[in-house]
């Protein structure tokens, strides 16, 4: 017994997916941080939201006080992908489908869930538990990942309800950075004048089989030139042309190589310029022993609720990257199951919602009490 019901937790999961909140609409995510803030405030939190800024929406933190333990961070976003009307609101036997229901609006209902069952309980909690929902992760958190990190240095462990495909756990992410290369040649008519060109296409030409040659897929790095754009008229020499780039790696200090090595491009024509742009955005979710620590009591506490608990990895990144780059342990994908996230078939399985309520309600109090070393 998980001590949940699946369809009352979707009963309750449907109110926020029922309110459009694509990143930036500052508004939509203002009216569900109003609705959590409801749900919340019966609780005894201390609340505090975060301004808008920079186009993005508010953040919201939930702080319960604890006792003398470590306590426990958990994060959630609820910004979604898909502009409104893209995923129509449906359900088909155990599939419920609906815009962020799964990335992730399912994980960060459950864990509300969690908590308020415990308080409910009025079982106390051994460390602090603090939560945070913020707006802008679909596009790399970038008002909310100091936050983030910040929070996460004050509690021992990290819990990140990021959508599942079946009763599993994530304990590695790769980490993530993104470059935009720029050229600028000279512009002169293809017949009359060609030799007095200098193509910014051509060069960005070379430049791409630079870069795809940076791919080891044995080390797990890639770098996918995802778009291109140059040039005016077939008859012009081209004078602009530009790419942008994203790079996926599996080990931090291999992300710096290739930073570093995109940075130091040059093109082949002296007389053509390069503008390179862009940064590492999430360091690697580490598979460290504190997360090993932490997924061994997830195994145990998923095998009381009558299942396995599967190890994965992951090449997308989280917020979680944020919280295992500032030290500490981090265990990610404990949301809802589903799958097609990000598409117009997104959905979660009705049926499992209670077992990941369970589980996250049983790392929360474990956690909040154990640093993950010390705690398995």
């Amino acid at each position: 017994m998980t001590g949940f019901d699946s369809e009352t937790l979707l009963n309750g999961l449907m109110r926020w997916v029922e309110i459009d909140t694509p990143t930036g609409d500052i508004e939509g995510i203002a009216r569900l941080i109003d609705l959590i803030e409801t749900d919340l405030r019966p609780l005894g939190p201390r609340l505090e939201r975060i301004p808008a800024r920079e186009g993005m929406g508010e953040h919201l933190i939930a702080r319960f006080a604890g006792g003398p333990g470590p306590g426990v961070l958990v994060t959630s976003h609820i910004d979604t992908v898909c502009p409104p009307g893209a995923v129509a609101i449906r359900r088909e036997g155990d599939r419920q489908y609906g815009p962020g229901i799964a990335d992730m609006k399912g994980g960060g209902f459950l864990a509300l869930a969690a908590i308020a069952s415990l308080v409910r309980e009025g079982l106390p909690l051994p460390g602090p538990v603090t939560m945070i929902w913020n707006s802008d992760e679909e596009i790399g958190s970038p008002t909310s990942s100091m936050l983030i990190a910040e929070e996460a240095r004050r509690h021992g462990a990290a819990l990140i309800p990021e959508p599942a495909r079946g009763d599993e756990a994530i304990t590695f992410r790769k980490g993530r950075a993104k470059y935009r290369l720029d050229f600028t040649g000279r512009e002169a008519h293809a017949g009359s004048a060609f030799q007095d060109g200098r193509s910014a296409v051509s060069e960005l030409a070379r430049a791409v089989l630079v870069l795809d040659a940076m791919t080891d897929l044995d080390r797990g790095t890639t770098v996918n030139i995802g778009r291109i754009s140059g040039g005016t008229e077939p008859n012009v020499v081209a004078g602009r042309a530009s790419c942008d780039i994203d790079v996926r790696f599996a080990d931090d200090a291999d992300g710096q190589r290739v930073e570093a090595a995109i940075m130091a491009y040059r093109p082949h024509d002296g007389d053509v310029w390069v503008t390179v742009s862009g940064e590492i955005e999430k360091p690697c979710l580490a598979r460290s022993s504190g997360t090993i620590a932490m997924f061994r009591t997830a195994q145990q506490i998923n095998a009381g609720l009558g299942l396995p608990l599967l190890e994965t990895r992951s090449g997308g990144g989280s917020d979680g990257n944020f919280t295992s780059a500032a030290g500490i342990p981090t265990l990610d994908g404990l949301g809802a199951i589903g799958g097609d996230w990000h598409s117009p078939n997104e959905h979660v399985l009705v049926g499992p919602l209670g077992r990941r309520a369970a589980l996250l309600r049983g790392l929360i109090l474990h956690f909040a009490g154990h640093a993950p070393d010390a705690g398995t």
